[in-house]
């Protein structure tokens, strides 16, 4: 693999800091940018191991002269900074839509910008998300499915990602989108807004049942994020001999998890991980949430005929790890 100089929006994130970690494990040279406003110092601490490859910019993507500056010292960019809970946009939706379009037509200038030197940039990858899909019309779901966006975060993921795919066709950017499903793993803390799994794991390890909003027969395709980091691996190993830019990818499992059953998975893997008996929690339900997906499960046949794309961890084996992290790092962070 040709080692590169890549930056990283959004990178002391939850899937941010795995993929720079990641990236410079692998001989590359890395630059972050992120603001802080949900994501940690924590998750990046080690990376600080690799100086002088790694360096951190505290910023935002909302700062164009800040963003064209640091595009136009690298090879590559990955574009992943956004206000990422679904929830946080219905209570805040001016600025969960602004970033994810403002934000990201500022990477993409910069790009374009970048395009002109000498030795012009050489791939952005976007990371969108299935939430643009809403839920399912048919399952699994292609990368054709319609887009129905049922939250203003989805709704802002939805204008970043055709965003990106115009700016390939129009001034023909080497630009590869990944619709990325529900991922989950080490870096994902309980803070503020939070996604279900760790919000599940903190309360159960907590020893309070978890809490489900409305039937819990709602389904999510839940991916472990080495799985996730993986398909970036592959993206940055073979897109020279691939015509990818302009496509959209999804990565996900193909498989189908209700919350009722996330549930339980982590009621017992809590239990087997720290000896209680939890054999009597159940869930509590509350009432269902506006613009929550009710079904999702990713159809991945182009990832996997583009790429050789397989996921590894299955959700039991997924959850045990995240737990066994979270016990010995992630814990204290709840």
């Amino acid at each position: 693999m040709h080692k590169e100089t890549v930056l990283i929006t959004g990178g002391a994130g939850f899937i941010g800091s795995n993929l720079t970690s990641f990236l410079l494990k692998n001989g590359h040279k890395v630059i972050v940018l992120d603001d802080l406003s949900r994501s940690s110092t924590d998750n990046i601490r080690a990376c600080y191991n690799y100086s002088p490859n790694f360096y951190f910019v505290n910023g935002s993507v909302m700062d164009f002269d800040l963003v064209d500056r640091l595009v136009n010292n690298v090879d590559m960019v990955f574009h992943l900074a956004a206000q990422v809970h679904w929830e946080e946009s219905i209570d805040n939706p001016v600025p969960s839509f602004e970033v994810h379009t403002r934000g990201t037509q500022n990477v993409l200038e910069a790009v374009r910008r970048a395009m002109a030197k000498k030795d012009p940039l050489k791939l952005m990858l976007y990371a969108s998300s299935s939430e643009v899909y809403g839920t399912g019309q048919y399952m699994p779901m292609d990368e054709a499915h319609p887009f129905n966006p049922q939250s203003p975060y989805a709704a802002g993921k939805a204008a970043a990602d055709r965003l990106c795919s115009s700016y390939h066709h129009v001034y023909n950017l080497p630009i590869i989108i990944l619709r990325q499903f529900n991922t989950y793993g080490p870096n994902q803390r309980m803070k503020g807004y939070s996604a279900v799994i760790p919000k599940f794991v903190s309360q159960v390890y907590g020893n309070s049942p978890p809490t489900v909003y409305g039937n819990g027969v709602q389904t999510k395709d839940f991916h472990y994020v080495d799985d996730l980091i993986a398909a970036y691996s592959l993206i940055i190993e073979k897109w020279q001999e691939l015509d990818m830019f302009g496509t959209a990818i999804n990565f996900g499992t193909g498989k189908e998890t209700s919350v009722n059953d996330l549930a339980r998975i982590i009621i017992d893997t809590v239990a087997k991980e720290t000896g209680r008996d939890l054999s009597g929690m159940e869930p509590i339900h509350l009432p269902k949430r506006p613009g929550e997906v009710m079904r999702f499960a990713a159809d991945i046949s182009l990832a996997k005929k583009m790429l050789g794309f397989t996921p590894r961890t299955d959700i039991k084996k997924g959850i045990q790890k995240y737990v066994r992290w979270y016990i010995k790092e992630g814990s204290g962070s709840a």
